[in-house]
């Protein structure tokens, strides 16, 4: 059995074969995310279109450790958009519809406290903040003499 990211490969080289039988052809499957990301000393800032989406379907979260980052989630076609499917057949596929996942390892770990999610005309903006390390001042260290 494939693995997951087996299975990514084949939907994408399976797309680019033949994108208008696709959905007959193959088994319901993941799609993956698409994102961009930015990186400064400070934070972690990712970006990604999710058109369509209501923000209960969509689920972000962190690992324990705070440095892999997992959104998922599902678009589904509005049920107030039918086609008769006796009345006529898919020709064109090109709208990504279904459920997807992206699971994205951190440099470094987040302060969950501060990460920010916001979610715009279809757009998925987070703004991760790297976890500062605790500076306690400087403390002087005794030397024994033997």
């Amino acid at each position: 059995m494939p693995s997951f990211l087996e299975k990514l490969k084949l939907v994408k080289e399976e797309e680019k074969k033949e994108p208008v039988a696709r959905e007959e052809k193959l088994e319901p499957s993941v799609l993956q995310l698409n994102v961009d990301i930015y990186q400064s000393q400070d934070e972690v800032v990712l970006i990604a279109q999710v058109p369509g989406i209501d923000v209960k379907d969509l689920d972000i979260s962190l690992s324990e450790d705070n440095d892999v980052l997992t959104i998922e989630g599902q678009i589904e076609i509005p049920k107030e958009i039918t086609f008769d499917k006796e009345k006529g057949k898919l020709v064109c596929q090109e709208c990504k519809w279904g459920k997807f996942y992206r699971q994205i390892i951190l440099p470094q770990e987040v302060d969950i406290e501060k990460v920010e999610a916001k979610l715009k005309k279809g757009v998925l903006f987070l703004r991760l903040p790297f976890l500062k390390p605790k500076l306690l001042g400087k403390k002087k260290i005794s030397i024994k003499l033997e």
